[in-house]
């Protein structure tokens, strides 16, 4: 008897046994054709037996590869995951295939011969890469890359796709012919073709989802901006990548590089106990200035004294961006008489506009457009008008203020614009591609205000990566110029580092105790919140510190309600057991969960 132990990509963390027939010869990695309930599923071998405890086990339809899909340490590597994540083996296993392999196509894999496999030594070197911009920091670990390629492969993430193609331009110069990319807008073909050629002996650059597809004989990977916060995944399967890189470089015996001009607090905390090693390019100079919005300016948007400072900056030809972080032309559209604000039919949240599309109101969230009546439908007597300040009517008050200045959008953008208005979006270019001179933060108070434990650490790395694009001075405009986030920020980062620490510390906050935070949502708003009242009822119970359940912001997206419970722990492994065993209940109870935990 030849029983084969067969996982799906199902949320049951369990194998199946089934019959091989005589003339069958499997592996472990390999994938098979079975019968599974009513389907014929695609399943991989991650066992082989001489018994089985089921008395009547159906056959094995087919061998789908030739030699396994994936090796021991991908299968060992699947199995670590489902000890920090409660999603099951098979799930971890069918995020390292390709679509295309997740049917019953076959599939041919050339065999490396056996003298070309090197054995690597099985050490592991961590360090984190400090300087101001790409090309700097890139100019740190491209001499560890041409090393590692002689050994094995070596695998690149990126945190965002825009990113990754500016980054692509000044890499493939120094390996030519060399560089396969992967990230999740390649079409399901071009990634299978790029998965097959990229096992081993390849430079794999690539988004979050590269680092799922990583060569068989890794040597070297490379977290760029591992401070980002788009390596975050909070939707099935959550998890974050730095954690599964260093995950997977302990399981490889790989080196891991994380590179950015500022380390996360766990990486930080990892440096000061030797850990990880520490190699930097110098500091820059600190060019940020604040400055404290008067009591007399406090209503207007663009103060006197920045209006001034804009005015002289003018004068000396100097160019000029403008931050602003609120998308569109007005921020709500409302009726003048009673008051009643245009909401989405689908989310809770408010409508904007736009100056293209003046007579449609715009979802935040969900993008979806409807026509603006002229008269409120609520009172049947209002007009309805726009307020709040987004970034287009920004752009229109500074051409306002300065009719003989060219004015535009980041979008827009010239050599000879003088005042460029952006948002975030500014960070998707290349420090040193675009050269300014000033920069104007406006809004800086919005990102403080955030009811968010790590509200004065994102922004304080915020402006520091933002303080990068400007040659002279920064100018950060508060209304709470004597936070302790302004009185570190002309001093060397680890000060403020130290000072974050010690708060943490003192609260049990990340990383010094463990956070989680459950979103479930549905479409019934009250069959949810009795769920929600249920789960928090149940991890009260295992005597864990749970708040809530409060209404997530909008509470409606998409047609869906949505409520979220916040875990506290002081230890990591506690909360990710109870984690594991809670949301797997609820998953298999249909569900729809998202989850983040730190």
């Amino acid at each position: 008897m030849k029983v084969a132990k067969v996982i799906l990509p199902i949320a049951l963390d369990k194998a199946f046994d089934y019959l091989m027939p005589d003339s069958m010869s499997l592996a472990k990695g390999m994938r098979v054709l079975v019968d599974f309930g009513v389907k014929k599923r695609v399943g991989i071998v991650v066992g082989l037996s001489k018994k089985s405890s089921q008395p009547k086990l159906k056959s094995i339809i087919k061998a789908l590869d030739h030699t396994p899909s994936l090796d021991k340490d991908q299968l060992e590597f699947a199995k670590a995951l489902t000890k920090m994540y409660p999603y099951g083996l098979g799930e971890f296993l069918f995020m390292m295939l390709p679509s295309a392999l997740k049917r019953s196509g076959q599939l041919i894999l050339e065999e490396v011969p056996a003298e070309k496999i090197k054995e690597r030594p099985q050490r592991l070197e961590k360090s984190f890469i400090e300087a101001k911009s790409f090309v700097e920091r890139y100019s740190l670990w491209k001499d560890s890359v041409k090393e590692k390629l002689k050994e094995g492969s070596v695998l690149v993430c990126f945190p965002q796709l825009e990113y990754l193609k500016e980054a692509l331009k000044v890499i493939e110069k120094d390996f030519p012919g060399k560089v396969k990319v992967i990230h999740s807008q390649k079409s399901q073909a071009q990634i299978l073709k790029l998965w097959k050629e990229s096992r081993h002996n390849t430079l794999l650059v690539g988004s979050r989802v590269a680092l799922f597809y990583y060569p068989c004989d890794l040597a070297l990977c490379v977290i760029e901006e591992e401070n980002s916060p788009y390596y975050f995944q909070a939707e099935k399967p959550y998890h974050h990548l730095l954690d599964v890189a260093h995950l997977l470089c302990e399981i490889k015996g790989s080196d891991l590089i994380l590179s950015a001009d500022y380390p996360t607090l766990a990486t930080y905390e990892k440096i000061k106990e030797n850990k990880i090693k520490l190699k930097r390019k110098g500091q820059a100079i600190k060019n940020i200035r604040v400055v404290e919005i008067g009591e007399a300016s406090r209503r207007k948007v663009i103060s006197p004294l920045a209006r001034e400072l804009m005015r002289k900056n003018l004068e000396a030809n100097k160019r000029m961006v403008v931050l602003w972080h609120r998308k569109g032309f007005g921020k709500v559209v409302s009726c003048n008489a009673c008051g009643y604000i245009i909401t989405c039919d689908r989310c809770s949240g408010f409508l904007k506009t736009t100056l293209k599309e003046e007579h449609k109101g715009i979802c935040f969230y969900c993008g979806s457009k409807k026509d603006l009546p002229s008269i409120c439908p609520q009172c049947k007597k209002g007009y309805l008008r726009t307020s709040g300040l987004g970034i287009e009517k920004m752009e229109v008050i500074l051409k306002g203020i300065f009719p003989e200045a060219k004015i535009c959008s980041w979008e827009e953008r010239k050599p000879d614009s003088q005042i460029v208005v952006s948002g975030a979006k500014i960070l998707s270019s290349l420090y040193g591609q675009d050269n300014f001179d000033v920069g104007f933060f406006l809004d800086v108070d919005n990102f403080l205000s955030r009811i968010d434990y790590e509200a004065a650490f994102d922004t304080f790395i915020y402006l520091e990566k933002l303080s990068h694009f400007f040659k002279d001075t920064f100018y950060v405009f508060s209304r709470n110029s004597n936070h302790y986030l302004f009185r570190n920020i002309q001093k060397k980062w680890e000060d403020f580092y130290q000072t974050e620490v010690a708060l943490r510390k003192e609260l049990y906050l990340p990383p010094f105790g463990a956070l989680a935070k459950i979103i479930l949502r549905a479409p019934n708003q009250k069959s949810l919140f009795k769920k929600c009242e249920n789960l928090y009822n149940k991890l009260k119970g295992r005597k864990l510190e749970v708040y809530g359940p409060f209404e997530e912001y909008p509470f409606q997206l998409r047609g869906n309600f949505r409520y979220s419970l916040i875990i506290k722990s002081k230890k990591s492994t506690q909360l990710r057991k109870i984690m594991k065993e809670e949301v797997g209940r609820l998953r298999r109870a249909g569900i729809k969960i998202a989850a983040v935990i730190k």
